[in-house]
């Protein structure tokens, strides 16, 4: 009996040899040397228009990844994220050889001048080049704003869900504030703090009776409301 465990034993391991010695062999000779995964990575992209799409595979081709293994991750979405009209993405390697990319587009804001050059500005804080295209109601958006600045403010929009199709354009001031105008005439003027709050009680008060002919209803000042016609 105990020999009949030992050769089966025996067998088990001869069994385990074999398969290391063949693991072995593939690492050496495909692995190592680069000979199963040597291709060139295939980049397919989606989520942009077809020109934007192959434009973009281009310009990641440039890298010149060898095979998948040295595919940088961190230089590649840096190279994705250079594209001013993408929002986020996702990236799914399939091997042996190519990567899937997924792109959500940003949204078109609103449009803004900067050095005599018309832009439109996307719902990632970036610039992209006006074309004919697009649509030509969105709102302006006037003053030296920072990117952080037009997003923190963009954000408050969102969540009240004004409707950006409304307003004629936006202003920043350097002390730090906005102006909303309104295509129907009205304007807000929204103090430097708690932006939210008091863009929120103007959108109220603009469909309140007592302020129904109001085309200024300005609340820079703390628990004050100022309105003109």
């Amino acid at each position: 009996m105990m020999l009949q465990r030992r050769d089966k034993k025996n067998r088990i391991a001869y069994v385990y040899l074999f398969f290391f010695i063949l693991v072995t062999s593939i690492n050496n000779k495909n692995f190592n040397n680069h000979k199963l995964f040597d291709n060139k990575i295939l980049f397919d992209v989606n989520g942009l228009s077809n020109k934007e799409n192959q434009k973009l595979i281009k310009d990641l081709n440039f890298l010149n990844y060898k095979n998948i293994f040295k595919l940088d991750k961190k230089e590649l979405s840096n190279k994705i994220v250079e594209n001013n009209l993408v929002l986020n993405f996702l990236i799914k390697i399939n091997y042996p050889n190519k990567v899937d990319i997924v792109i959500k587009k940003a949204d078109f804001i609103g449009k803004v001048l900067k050095n005599n050059k018309l832009y439109i500005i996307g719902s990632n804080g970036k610039l992209i080049e006006y074309q004919n295209n697009i649509n030509s109601e969105l709102p302006y958006f006037y003053g030296n704003f920072k990117k952080d600045e037009f997003l923190k403010f963009l954000k408050i929009v969102i969540e009240l869900n004004l409707k950006i199709e409304d307003v004629s354009s936006f202003y920043f001031f350097p002390s730090g504030r906005w102006d909303v105008n309104f295509k129907n005439g009205l304007k807000f003027k929204l103090p430097i703090k708690e932006t939210k709050n008091a863009l929120l009680r103007a959108l109220i008060l603009a469909n309140d009776q007592n302020f129904i002919n109001s085309k200024i209803i300005d609340l820079r000042i703390k628990n004050k409301i100022i309105s003109s016609g």
